[in-house]
């Protein structure tokens, strides 16, 4: 008996230690805050583009729910979990709250960058969880907000860890005052060929965004090799991870102020303490300045945002989505939107589609706005606040549960433990009354969170409320005033389908669309090894071969695919131009002039997880740094082309960059 009461006395201190002695607390600043003060905007958005897009799951179809509660529960992070939480209601109910959850807190980003942002810049994207025809677990846009050209698009989730019994440990979680923000900020990969496109990842996803980038890219370069224009589209990368698609090594470096190098910036998990004060004073009927996640995390995450935007070269990076929403208009012409011609009939098209584009741009932030204001003030909004309230009160008993046991419920525990193994040995009825009452106490300490996320059982309820909190915000008639050339007109259309279609007609009576100035024909950059193919052009074309503006692509028979924006002589690469080189291993990029597909003179490059350089180039080959001082030319300012045949002295000057931070290695996803 004396062996079984120290065994007993040691589980239950072990108990005690483990089990209860956490209090389930949070950070107070997030790693996300710069370092140094938060930049102010140095970059606009191109005419017919916006600057970033906010990406979340709101809502997952009824014949997707248990793909996704399955999904979510084989692929938990920051630890394994029971077999026994399959089929638990429990784990469907955290499940659910993050969608639920991940609505809410992403109209906290979204009132923080338009803060920042000018007008018309930021829009909301949520995204529906279905099954594709095949069966398997996708994520789809609701609205057409990422119909436009954008510099960033950011992908954010609230995490829980799927095991209630875990959530007074170290595990992630989104419950009452604390919040798990997980994030992947992507640009399409011309702005960020290095890196996939991927701006930074919170750990666990950044394979998985890396593996969604190549599969972006690859589809992109068979698009224009089919004859069509296709910016980089991804699913959310949360599900993305949940359905386990195929992941991809990346350069990655620590969170910076911004791209010092050519590499990911990676986001640890962290656990973050919300606004006590804000989450104590909110009411079903919140107004905008009671935001609970702006101080902990919001507005810290759009200074970064903005810092990141400042290093981006938004021309690039909207220049497919652009071209690919010019096509709806004028098919040829999308083409030359990319890699800038000089002729004055397509400069005079492009200039009006942009107009065009930027009354669609309208029409999209006017309905992100009505989307915030249907969800964040109305009744979901108040069921969602009403829910984190109670959240936090349950939470708050926990911890009062969890500090007085650290300083006296163990000792009784054990006394009571000895009392009753004292008692069992002597002879007459035995009460174990106290016993039991104490073991209480410790198993409150276990259970208390299964009791309390019963609060999230509203998770279901709230989230059928989403759909009917934004349809007015989707099909609500909305007029649209469009800066033509010839005058304003004022466009009223219900559906985003509506006013394009109205454009559309604008467009065809308007303007003639080019018929023949932009074609496909045949670009060999530099055919020199067996088995290579000539690639295809999507732009100005003589004689069956690339000869102007426009863009193209080649596979090598070495597995190189070459992907190429700007002038063209004779089928290959000649003038200013801009060309990606895909491996198989990685990517990077070479900018400035070209001589018979081959580069010549002093180039941009950017290789993974280095600064940009300005290199010397001779026949094709590295040859060196460049001096102090040279200049590197862009098929994308139209001032430089004049006949598309430069020499090096008189693009814009571009200093020699040198890395504000040394590049970290950190492992992909961890």
């Amino acid at each position: 008996m004396k062996h079984a009461f120290l065994l007993t006395s040691a589980l239950c201190v072990g108990l005690v230690i483990t089990g209860c002695a956490s209090t389930a607390t949070g950070k107070k600043t997030s790693l996300i805050s710069l370092k140094s003060p938060a930049e102010k905007l140095e970059v606009k958005a191109p005419k017919g583009s916006v600057l970033t897009v906010i990406r979340y799951p709101s809502v997952v179809e009824t014949a997707a729910h248990n793909a996704y509660i399955d999904a979510y529960l084989a692929s938990p992070i920051g630890g394994r979990v029971s077999k026994a939480l399959a089929g638990s209601p429990d784990a469907a109910t955290i499940a659910d709250g993050v969608i639920v959850k991940s609505n809410y807190f992403a109209l906290s980003l979204y009132k923080e960058l338009v803060k920042r942002l000018p007008e018309h810049s930021v829009l909301l994207s949520p995204h529906t969880i279905k099954l594709d025809k095949n069966g398997q677990l996708i994520s789809e846009p609701i609205t057409k907000a990422e119909n436009l050209g954008a510099a960033t698009y950011i992908d954010f989730v609230s995490y829980s860890f799927p095991d209630p019994k875990e959530m007074m440990g170290g595990k992630p979680l989104t419950f009452g005052d604390l919040i798990t923000p997980m994030v992947v900020v992507r640009s399409d990969h011309r702005a960020a060929p290095a890196s996939q496109g991927v701006l930074m990842a919170s750990g666990p996803l950044m394979a998985v965004a890396g593996g969604q980038g190549r599969t972006a890219v690859h589809q992109s370069i068979t698009a224009i090799e089919n004859g069509d224009i296709k910016a980089d589209k991804t699913e959310l990368a949360f599900i993305s991870y949940l359905a386990n698609r195929p992941t991809s090594k990346l350069a990655v470096t620590k969170l910076g102020n911004g791209q010092e190098v050519n590499a990911a910036q990676y986001y640890p998990m962290e656990k973050i303490l919300l606004d006590r004060n804000a989450l104590a004073s909110m009411q079903s009927k919140a107004k905008d300045n009671i935001d609970p996640l702006e101080n902990a995390f919001s507005s810290a995450f759009a200074d970064r945002i903005v810092a990141m935007l400042n290093d981006t070269d938004v021309d690039k990076a909207v220049m497919m989505g652009r071209a690919a929403s010019v096509s709806d208009f004028d098919p040829s012409l999308a083409a030359l939107s990319v890699a800038k011609s000089n002729q004055s009939d397509q400069l005079a098209r492009l200039r009006y589609a942009e107009r065009l584009l930027e009354a669609e741009k309208k029409y999209l932030s006017v309905q992100s706005l009505r989307i915030y204001d249907g969800i964040y003030n109305g009744e979901m909004g108040a069921q969602v606040r009403d829910m984190l309230q109670a959240e936090y009160k349950v939470l708050n008993q926990r911890r009062k549960l969890a500090r007085q046991q650290n300083v006296a419920t163990a000792l009784t525990v054990l006394a009571v433990v000895a009392a009753g193994a004292s008692i069992s040995n002597q002879s007459g009825p035995v009460s174990y009354s106290d016993i039991l009452l104490n073991e209480a106490l410790v198993n409150a300490a276990m259970f208390a969170g299964t009791q309390a996320f019963s609060f999230k059982r509203r998770s279901a309820a709230v989230g059928k409320n989403y759909l009917a909190s934004i349809v007015p915000a989707i099909e609500e008639q909305t007029s649209v005033q469009v800066n033509l050339i010839e005058g304003n007109e004022t466009i009223t259309a219900i559906r985003f389908e509506d006013l394009q279609a109205k454009l559309h007609s604008l467009y065809t009576k308007n303007q003639r669309a080019l018929d023949i100035a932009a074609t496909q024909c045949k670009f060999a950059p530099n055919i020199t090894q067996a088995g290579n193919k000539s690639g295809k052009w999507l732009g100005e074309c003589k004689n069956g071969t690339a000869s102007g503006a426009g863009m193209g692509v080649i596979r090598e028979a070495n597995g190189m695919v070459k992907e190429y924006y700007g002038q063209a002589k004779d089928g290959m690469a000649h003038g200013i131009g801009f060309m990606i080189y895909h491996t198989p291993e990685f990517s990077y990029s070479l900018e400035g002039n070209f001589v018979s597909g081959q580069p010549e003179g002093i180039m941009r490059v950017k290789k993974p997880g280095q600064p940009d350089q300005l290199r010397a180039y001779k026949n094709g080959q590295d040859i060196g740094a460049a001096p102090k001082g040279s200049k590197v030319a862009s098929p994308f300012d139209i001032a430089m082309l004049g006949n598309g045949l430069i020499s090096q002295t008189m693009p814009q000057t571009m200093p020699q960059t040198k890395p504000r931070t040394k590049p970290h290695t950190i492992k992909a996803g961890g």
